[in-house]
């Protein structure tokens, strides 16, 4: 089996029992103490009851769809604050990183873990109940996901249980970002953000991640799919607005003004467990 969790196997732990001590077979991993199997399918390993059956879960939000297909309108790669690719190597990371709600993301090193059937998921599981042992992971990453999730609390829980003292998690969630799957429930403040991770965090790094630009440009060019029934009229009213719009990413961001980040699209923070 390819799955590098395999690396860290000593890691991996049932959900039913809590035990780590485990057997290997061609299509399944079964637990010595309880003797609870879970299915490796397509190379991934299948620890949640239920799990999006589809190649992702983008394609099961009941045709809610403010894009229209034009989801790619955004082509300039301008984002503040650091890239999940470089983290490990930032923070000098030598142990297991973890990718919670990873969706089509496949960064070197990490631990993929979603309950969609991304092709490089490595783990399907619910992010409230993660199949791995207390503290045996030193990076957790979560980019926009945690809005997905009504209890949320609960997977920042998990992220805390999951990391080892002096641990690192990133997360990044939606701030002024419009509603883009029938599974969206929550937007962050920056205080808002913050106060997930008082008394069990220290915050090393927070500001906005997709800035004005972003969230300017995503709402108007939503607003005139959902008004502009002609294709043809659409079609040359999105050219123009590319046009005009593409100069605000030119503007000088300031990620890390509170007033910025509260009309940015995304915010973040990069924490440490205390």
């Amino acid at each position: 089996m390819n799955n590098p969790i395999f690396k860290n196997i000593s890691a991996l732990m049932c959900i039913k029992c809590k035990s780590n001590e485990w057997n290997v077979e061609e299509e399944n991993v079964s637990f010595k103490l309880c003797g609870h199997h879970y299915l490796v399918t397509d190379n991934k390993l299948i620890f949640a009851g239920n799990y999006f059956q589809e190649e992702n879960c983008e394609i099961v939000s009941d045709g809610f769809d403010l894009f229209s297909g034009n989801e790619k309108f955004i082509k300039t790669d301008k984002l503040g604050g650091p890239r999940i690719k470089d983290l490990r190597r930032n923070l000098d990371i030598k142990g297991m990183a973890i990718n919670l709600g990873s969706g089509k993301d496949n960064h070197e090193d990490f631990i993929n873990v979603d309950l969609g059937d991304y092709k490089h998921v490595h783990i399907k599981a619910d992010l409230k109940e993660v199949p791995l042992v207390s503290g045996s992971v030193e990076l957790a990453v979560s980019n926009s996901v945690l809005e997905h999730i009504y209890d949320y609390n609960a997977v920042v829980d998990e992220a805390h249980r999951l990391l080892v003292a002096g641990g690192y998690f990133y997360l990044c969630v939606p701030n002024a970002c419009i509603r883009h799957h029938k599974f969206d429930y929550h937007r962050w403040t920056t205080p808002g953000l913050h106060k997930l991770f008082e008394e069990r965090f220290e915050i090393i790094d927070s500001s906005a991640c997709r800035g004005v630009a972003h969230s300017l440009i995503t709402y108007v060019n939503a607003l005139m799919n959902y008004k502009i029934k002609s294709k043809k009229l659409f079609s040359i009213s999105i050219w123009i607005w590319g046009v005009i719009s593409h100069p605000l990413f030119w503007m000088k961001d300031d990620y890390d003004n509170e007033e910025y980040q509260a009309m940015s699209q995304t915010i973040y923070v990069l924490a440490r467990k205390l």
